[in-house]
């Protein structure tokens, strides 16, 4: 098995899109998941993890408000990810909100 540490980046876009998808044969755990305002004025962050095998999306974070100039963590905790499963991202506005993720993949 390899271990294989990796970072994620994106500026969130204003409508739900795919941020991460977990690979074929890989376990992925979520180290951190963290949404910095790099805008103007407060805009909120949201986040959701699609379980693939059971078809069901659930929210990590819903409508939080991101203060401006100011950063906050989304996972308390670890989030593990099985093959298919996607991390989607969106805010209210286009590049406003960065998000960063860690990761272990596991393969």
């Amino acid at each position: 098995m390899a271990n294989t540490f990796k970072v994620v980046n994106v500026a969130a876009p204003a409508a739900t899109a795919t941020f991460y998808t977990c690979p074929a044969a890989t376990k992925t755990i979520v180290l951190q998941l963290q949404a910095a305002n790099v805008g103007s004025g407060a805009h909120p962050i949201n986040a959701t993890v699609l379980d693939s095998t059971a078809s069901v999306t659930t929210y990590i974070s819903k409508a939080i408000s991101v203060p401006l100039n100011a950063a906050i963590g989304l996972v308390a905790g670890k989030q593990v990810l099985e093959p298919g499963d996607i991390i989607a991202v969106w805010s209210d506005a286009v590049s406003q909100i960065d998000v960063t993720m860690s990761i272990l993949e596991i393969t």
